[in-house]
């Protein structure tokens, strides 16, 4: 995975998650729409919801702000 600045949680869960399906050896499978969109399979999909939600539910658990972002959104609130 590259060296980057997460703004939210959300971006480093997504990031997670396709690196855990792919460093876990699963046949990643792409579908593309009649508009040359590309998303994963149904059962890829499955996957990755289930990977992303574990990791978001462990990143909810972080009391400090992930990051300037987040934390000027707490203050606007």
């Amino acid at each position: 995975m590259e060296n980057k600045m997460y703004q939210t949680k959300v971006e480093l869960a997504c990031d997670l998650a396709e690196a855990f399906m792919f460093e876990s050896g699963m046949d990643v499978q792409w579908v593309t729409d009649n508009e040359g969109n590309m998303s994963y399979s149904e059962s890829c999909q499955r996957d990755f919801n289930s990977y992303y939600g574990l990791i978001m539910s462990y990143l909810e658990d972080v009391k400090v702000p992930f990051s300037e972002l987040e934390a000027n959104n707490a203050k606007a609130d």
